[in-house]
């Protein structure tokens, strides 16, 4: 019976989001955001995405960039959390406001939040320590998987 809780759990938390179908398009999409110095990450069904660590008025912030086939959209901020065998690293977003910019020719929304982050946090980006990537917002979780370089 375990398993089954766990599996509806899973169920019900991705419950919100759309399955994000793969075309073309997000060849284009990727190479866009790519040309500004942002790689991929991590990915799943509902979602990729894309970060790089950067320096703003003399602090570092973890530059995050969701696509996906939701739209966005909230109040209360979100959280990132990366994980790894032997390390959790949760992060909130230093915005509450959250909105996705939805393009209805492509059916993509492109969501960017920020996150601050200290030396020692942006170090771990760059050794590329994490496993699964979770996102929340609104109370609904997505579970991402870190691609291997």
């Amino acid at each position: 019976m375990g398993f089954f809780k766990k599996v509806d759990k899973a169920l019900k938390q991705t419950a919100s989001f759309n399955v994000m179908e793969r075309t073309e398009v997000d060849i284009q999409i990727e190479e866009n955001i790519k040309t500004v110095g942002i790689d991929k990450f991590a990915t799943s069904d509902y979602a990729d995405l894309y970060l790089r660590v950067n320096e703003l008025g003399g602090f570092l912030i973890l530059e995050t960039i969701i696509v996906s086939a939701t739209n966005l959209k909230s109040k209360k901020g979100s959280t990132l959390t990366f994980i790894n065998d032997s390390q959790t690293l949760k992060l909130e977003s230093d915005e509450n406001k959250i909105e996705s910019d939805f393009s209805s020719k492509v059916k993509k929304s492109i969501t960017k939040i920020d996150y601050n982050i200290s030396e020692e946090e942006a170090a771990s980006f760059k050794e590329q320590t994490f496993d699964e990537v979770h996102f929340e917002i609104n109370g609904n979780k997505i579970a991402l998987s870190v691609l291997t370089s």
